[in-house]
């Protein structure tokens, strides 16, 4: 496997960037929602404002409480939950990473560490919220001030949280990476086959034992119930999005029956399949979204 694919980045209009606000204002603040691993070309940074979440970035875990950042550089795989029960809102940027490598072409050789001590890290929070008093208050040009706010946080990611290492270093970190990459990529493209653990080990070179150890240690989590989460959510994605009977959603994405794919649902949603599509089509789309984040990911090896 030459290379990888990094996932697109949707923009919003006039900006370089993908933007928003979720919290109690405008979706279930206190539903769990889980957003499995994966990664993208682009920086990421989202600014809590209330609440916490979990996650693991490349492997590391975290955990994020309300007044603090989490950071993702450019090609970080990271996975983020929330638990069910407890309020929780951020906001969430995803700087372009066209526009970054146009104002700062050498930014592939670079990465930032957005818990350094700085003065400049209370800037960082007054923009954070002066964007969601925007977000929620509209204006029409609006996207001029937040386009000055996007250059300024490059300005200060470039000017004091960027990570000074030699090249070795940078090397082996991306190296590191792009491994996690290959294997995410190859559980994507064959996800719908018998993807057993002998069968993947072989095809990255490893024993099972090195493999599943390595698997944990990257995404906190083992290979067979992240397999689960990324075959759950294929099979929602075209539960809600299409016509197609349960079974055929089910044997497509990879369940061995139908009956599992409908008890692991029904432990999700307490509801089955069917009738949480007919719901789901009767809502209006801001409804959907609110729904579609209860999703908590299977944390057992059913499947």
């Amino acid at each position: 496997m030459n290379g990888v694919t990094y996932e697109k980045v949707n923009l919003n209009p006039n900006l370089p960037a993908m933007l928003g606000y979720l919290g109690k204002e405008n979706f279930d603040a206190k539903g769990a929602f889980y957003i499995g691993a994966h990664w993208h070309r682009s920086i990421e940074i989202t600014f809590l404002v209330e609440g916490e979440v979990e996650g693991f970035i490349n492997g590391k875990k975290i955990k994020v409480n309300s007044g603090e950042f989490i950071f993702v550089n450019s090609g970080d795989v990271h996975e983020i939950e929330k638990k069910q029960g407890k309020s929780c809102g951020g906001i969430i940027l995803v700087l372009s990473y066209d526009f970054i490598k146009n104002v700062y072409p050498n930014i592939d050789n670079i990465r930032f560490d957005i818990s350094k001590d700085s003065s400049s890290k209370s800037r960082m929070v007054d923009i954070f919220l002066e964007i969601k008093d925007i977000y929620l208050n509209p204006k029409e040009l609006d996207y001029i001030k937040i386009n000055s706010y996007l250059y300024e946080i490059l300005y200060i990611l470039l000017s004091d949280f960027t990570v000074e290492e030699n090249n070795s270093n940078l090397e082996n970190y991306f190296k590191y990476r792009d491994k996690q990459k290959e294997i995410l990529m190859y559980i994507g493209e064959n996800y719908r086959e018998e993807l057993t653990l002998d069968r993947i080990s072989k095809q990255f070179y490893m024993s099972s034992e090195y493999f599943s150890r390595k698997f944990h240690e990257w995404f906190g989590t083992t290979y067979k119930v992240y397999l689960a989460n990324y075959r759950f959510s294929k099979a929602y994605e075209e539960l809600i999005n299409s016509n197609n009977n349960i079974q055929d959603i089910a044997s497509t994405h990879g369940f061995s029956n139908v009956k599992s794919f409908i008890t692991i649902f029904k432990e999700k949603y307490n509801i089955t399949p069917s009738r949480y599509r007919q719901f789901i089509k009767s809502q209006e789309m801001a409804e959907k979204w609110t729904i579609n984040y209860n999703y908590k990911g299977i944390k057992n090896d059913k499947i």
